[in-house]
């Protein structure tokens, strides 16, 4: 697990305490997440399984220069084929430095997360992490306590939604305009909130060339590749359109989009909803 160098001694010592729980794992091979989730709850996050609240937002925040992270991006992959879950992988940059320059990565991601570790109250950033709708967070390969924490979050009651369309402007392939509708319920509490969407791509490869993962080649889902906070949320419902310049590189049928609300002051995730791919060519 990696952790940045200036960190108190705390966040090492949990995350060697929770990786040294999650040695049968690996040991015994991948249990499904799914399974993960009925053994621990009760309940199911399989595909088809309704959801008591609205979709469940995953933020893993993830390097290619983390030699603990290939375990946490398969999970990430495999979480997507789960209803009503809505993973995000963003790659932090604080590694970059360390033998491996990660092309995924952004200063953005890291100043999230560095949000979230002050909201916490955790002393610092850590690779692989996994935030669960900006209210709790776990190393980002322990596949027990994220299925538990998504089964929990899923049983809420959904405080706020949003739907969002999309649409390749006509003639501007690369222009992607989006229709969003946010809606905040009266048990919310107060606003604002802010209106985050995130641009994501699956099927990335990429062949490691140094730092503790050189010599790897590895698959990448849900690697965001932009974060835009869209607008605030003063009132109950908005209605919202934007329009999206999409960069050359990034495959658009391999290309989808989520958004989400926040509360800026707690972080918690209130709704959220997804879309892949973006829209048919």
């Amino acid at each position: 697990m990696g952790v940045r160098q200036s960190l108190s001694l705390v966040p090492w010592i949990l995350g060697i305490v929770a990786l040294a729980a999650l040695g049968w794992v690996f040991v015994g091979g991948p249990v499904a997440l799914s399974q993960t989730v009925e053994a621990e709850t009760g309940r199911s996050i399989v595909a088809g399984e309704a959801a008591d609240g609205g979709p469940v937002l995953l933020e893993l925040f993830t390097s290619q220069g983390c030699s603990s992270c290939p375990p946490a991006d398969a999970l990430i992959s495999e979480l997507g084929s789960a209803k009503d879950v809505i993973p995000l992988a963003y790659h932090v940059d604080y590694w970059n430095n360390l033998g491996w320059s990660d092309p995924f990565s952004s200063h953005q991601f890291s100043e999230r997360q560095s949000a979230y570790a002050r909201a916490m109250d955790l002393g610092g950033e850590y690779t692989p992490q996994m935030v669960i709708d900006g209210e709790s967070q776990y190393v980002g390969s322990d596949r027990r306590s994220i299925a538990r924490a998504i089964a929990d979050a899923r049983s809420k009651p959904a405080s706020a939604t949003v739907s969002l369309k999309t649409e390749l402007l006509k003639g501007k392939s690369r222009i992607l305009r989006l229709e969003l509708n946010a809606r905040v319920l009266e048990a919310s509490g107060n606003g604002p909130f802010t209106v985050m969407v995130a641009l994501y791509e699956n099927g990335l490869v990429s062949e490691i060339g140094g730092g503790e993962n050189g010599g790897r080649e590895i698959a990448y889902d849900y690697t965001v590749r932009k974060l835009i906070p869209a607008f605030e949320l003063r009132s109950a419902q908005v209605e919202k359109e934007l329009t999206i310049e999409l960069e050359p590189s990034w495959s658009l049928d391999h290309l989808g989009v989520a958004t989400f609300i926040q509360d800026p002051r707690s972080l918690r995730i209130e709704g959220a909803a997804n879309q892949y791919p973006i829209a048919s060519n």
